[in-house]
């Protein structure tokens, strides 16, 4: 059995999610239910591997061993049917700047890309970062999930979509989507000529009676227009090591993906090579406890939203240790909404605002912590917010 009601003391680390509490909300003793990272000690195999890899060595110029490649392609494929070769993998130092890649190598200054909203709040930066246009397609939101509106979608496309950015499973809404869904957005992206680049960075947290659909796996037609980002980051909560890969099956799309990369010599430290190893190849049993420990933070969390604070909407995530918390029943502007959980309820969370204009009233937050930590912060909303 591993530890996940221990808290790690994380303060005084360089911790974004604890030590940037007061430059952010201007308070270093709110509780921080936000930055996607957990507060659970990591995988113990991990910790020895890494503490082993700093005796009797240095730390020079490294590349991704067989021993990489193995682990890598062996978790993909028994986590998600997910048949790769060792040149399918493209790494790089995070999903943020592998999208950057992606959307700079594969569209044109001024080519339109498409997301949906409300979504992953880089999704909106790095697109206009690179001097493309965005194209919005909102999600729709049905009685217990959202759901992507086909129709607009295709009007979207229809406006020349080059990319479409993709969140799967999909951060904050929690949504694992269905076959049918994949093969309709497949489908609609290849009539259009719309590249598809799947953020999959959440796909290993999916819950009971969810199962992530590599975009890759959906048709021969998607494996040849898709690409897909991932990383072990979330999974194992190792996002400080700065390993993460590209998937690409198109030998076309990969080779001006890795020369972009080339032309900036980008690279995986030695670190992030190791920890994905180690990780992938034997952090198995650990993922499983933890997929129980989270979906049962969830259950608890809308358990505890449905008896003490029945005005918040929230759904049960399908995925990630990430909630989406509809406010809007309060009548309060966002400022004031975001302003009453920092001064009031002392609380930190993710301003819905960030992830789109519908993330007004909303607010996103994070379960990937202890039972404990969450009862804490709920209680504060609670007594905050009132019934």
């Amino acid at each position: 059995m591993y530890e996940f009601d221990r808290l790690l003391m994380r303060k005084g680390t360089n911790c974004s999610k604890w030590d940037a509490l007061e430059q952010t909300y201007g308070d270093p003793d709110l509780v921080p239910l936000w930055v996607a990272d957990m507060d659970f000690p990591v995988l113990p195999e991990l910790e020895k591997a890494l503490a082993a890899r700093t005796e009797n060595s240095t730390f020079g110029y490294t590349f991704a061993g067989e021993g990489y490649y193995k682990s890598v392609i062996g978790w993909n494929a028994g986590r998600n049917g997910l048949t790769l070769t060792k040149e399918d993998i493209v790494d790089v130092p995070g999903v943020v700047c592998g999208l950057s890649f992606a959307i700079s190598a594969l569209t044109d200054p001024k080519d339109k890309v498409l997301i949906n909203t409300p979504v992953y709040p880089p999704f909106f930066g790095v697109p206009r970062s690179l001097g493309r246009q965005l194209l919005l397609s909102p999600l729709r939101r049905g009685k217990e999930r959202y759901e992507i509106d086909f129709d607009d979608f295709e009007a979207k496309l229809k406006e020349g979509a080059k990319a479409f950015i993709f969140c799967s499973p999909h951060n904050p809404l929690g949504r694992v989507w269905e076959k049918d869904e994949l093969e309709n957005v497949a489908k609609l992206c290849a009539r259009y000529g719309t590249i598809i680049v799947s953020d999959e960075i959440h796909s290993d947290l999916v819950f009971s009676g969810h199962k992530h659909i590599p975009i890759l796996n959906v048709s021969s037609v998607a494996q040849d227009m898709s690409l897909i980002a991932t990383a072990p980051s979330k999974t194992f909560n190792i996002a400080g090591l700065k390993v993460s890969m590209l998937i690409v099956k198109n030998p076309d799309l990969r080779k001006r993906i890795r020369t972009l990369l080339d032309q900036f010599h980008v690279g995986v430290s030695l670190f992030g090579y190791k920890a994905a190893e180690v990780v992938y190849r034997e952090g198995e049993k650990w993922l499983e406890e933890l997929l129980v420990y989270l979906e049962d933070n969830a259950k608890f969390a809308v358990s505890f939203l449905k008896d003490r604070l029945p005005r918040v909407g929230a759904y049960l995530p399908e995925s990630t240790y990430l909630m989406w918390l509809d406010f809007s029943s309060y009548g309060l502007t966002q400022e004031a909404l975001m302003e009453k959980m920092r001064k009031e309820a002392h609380v930190a969370l993710n301003d819905g605002f960030t992830f789109g204009e519908e993330g007004r009233g909303h607010v996103r937050l994070n379960i990937g912590t202890t039972r404990a930590l969450i009862r804490e912060g709920l209680e504060k909303i609670a007594a905050a917010f009132g019934r």
